[in-house]
């Protein structure tokens, strides 16, 4: 009898250890790591318009964080539209302009001087950028279409890598 209750006791302890297994793994931890769920967060475009990043799950996204003011940033900008008119079907690009340490009319001058024609949000008060602790620009979030992050890239991307990284995830 004693054997059978220890037998049974081990048992359920073991399917207890299971259950919190497979329960973890079933949700998403939100966080910066790859295989972390994007944090979300809502941001305004130029004509005020709210865009949520939680509303693009369901397709890829590459999530920038960048500057006018930053020389980087500003050549990444040409791939990156390249890129958009080519792949926006299957990837959204998703620009977070880094306003707190930027100017609305800057930022408006150069969407019109470039032709960019993806999303950019406005950061205004810098909370997207302390949220995804960003540092330096530009830096990307290669985000799959569940919003589970798969890469982070650090400088400018050229089209080619784009393509690379989106290419690599379902």
């Amino acid at each position: 009898m004693k054997k059978l209750l220890a037998t049974l006791l081990l048992l359920g302890l073991v399917g207890y250890g299971l259950w919190q297994v497979l329960a973890e793994n079933n949700e998403k931890t939100t966080g910066l790591a790859i295989g972390n769920a994007a944090p979300d967060f809502e941001l305004k475009t130029l004509d005020g318009k709210s865009i949520r990043l939680s509303e693009l799950q369901g397709q890829k996204v590459i999530l920038n964080f960048w500057a006018t003011w930053c020389p980087p940033c500003r050549a990444e900008m040409p791939e990156m539209q390249n890129f958009y008119e080519k792949h926006n079907k299957d990837v959204e690009v998703f620009a977070v302009n880094l306003t707190s340490q930027d100017s609305r009319d800057k930022v408006h001058s150069f969407i019109k001087e470039n032709g960019l024609t993806f999303p950019v949000v406005l950061d205004e008060e810098g909370d997207v950028l302390k949220l995804y602790k960003i540092s330096p620009i530009p830096t990307s979030y290669i985000i799959d279409s569940e919003g589970i992050i798969r890469h982070k890239y650090v400088g400018p991307m050229t089209y080619d890598q784009m393509v690379e990284l989106t290419e690599s995830m379902k």
